[in-house]
């Protein structure tokens, strides 16, 4: 029996083997034959076994049976969590830990399931190849992206002329601007720009806020104003 096979973009393969999703099931004995939408009926010839795994929809190592040993039990250990910014990312995994053995990764185990592109919770899987079998699931999370704002410069120092300050914002949430004292200087917004008009002599704080939204976190900047009396003149 011969298995219909797609290619599954973007990640090419694993351990320099074709990843593979299983379709359906063909008796043709021809084969590469090309069926469409880019899958093809092909021959799995690996050197190593795989059967399919029904709970995720794919073909995975053999995990019984060829005297090899278990990875269950085995202790995983994943680096930081990934930020969102808009682009697919990867969960890595740092070490795969069975009793005393630290197995090697592309040698000992394969990983998948570990690439998203949205926040949330998933499961990754650790797979045995080589001399080891079993599939391990790990829980990993794509986190908020780390929202900033940022302002320059960040003091002004006026006397009868507005001045302004160019935010630099890394977030999609909303931003806004307040002054500390209207009575010194007031405050406004248009787009990445922060006008501070002044109107007494004193000093203020104009506190720029960035909100958190459903991607990224929070943040906050200030801008110290000072007003001064004009040369040859009365308080503005």
């Amino acid at each position: 029996m011969v298995t219909i096979l797609k290619r599954i973009a973007p990640y090419g393969s694993l351990s320099g083997r074709p990843y593979y999703e299983l379709l359906a099931l063909s008796t043709d004995e021809s084969f590469p034959a090309d069926i469409g939408n880019g899958s093809l009926v092909i021959e799995i010839d690996t050197g190593i076994e795989y059967r399919y795994d029904e709970e995720n929809s794919m073909m995975i190592p053999e995990t019984t049976g060829n005297g090899r040993t278990t990875i269950a039990g085995a202790v995983i250990t994943l680096g930081s969590s990934p930020e969102y910014d808009g682009t697919e990312k990867t969960q890595s995994v740092t070490s795969v830990v069975l009793g005393e053995a630290t197995l090697v990764a592309e040698t000992d185990y394969i990983v998948y399931d570990n690439h998203q592109t949205d926040i949330g919770e998933y499961t990754l899987h650790v797979a045995g190849i080589g001399s080891y079998t079993g599939v391990l699931g790990k829980e990993w999370e794509l986190v908020k992206g780390t929202g900033s704002v940022a302002a320059s410069p960040d003091t002004l120092e006026l006397t009868d002329t507005a001045g302004t300050s160019t935010l630099t914002v890394t977030g999609d949430g909303e931003v806004s601007v307040e002054s500390s004292d209207e009575g010194v200087a007031t405050v406004a917004l248009e787009g990445t720009t922060v006008t501070v008009t002044p109107v007494a002599v004193g000093s203020a704080t104009v506190t720029v806020t960035l909100a958190e939204s459903d991607n990224y976190t929070g943040d906050t900047d200030t801008i110290s104003v000072t007003v001064a009396e004009a040369e040859g003149g009365d308080d503005t």
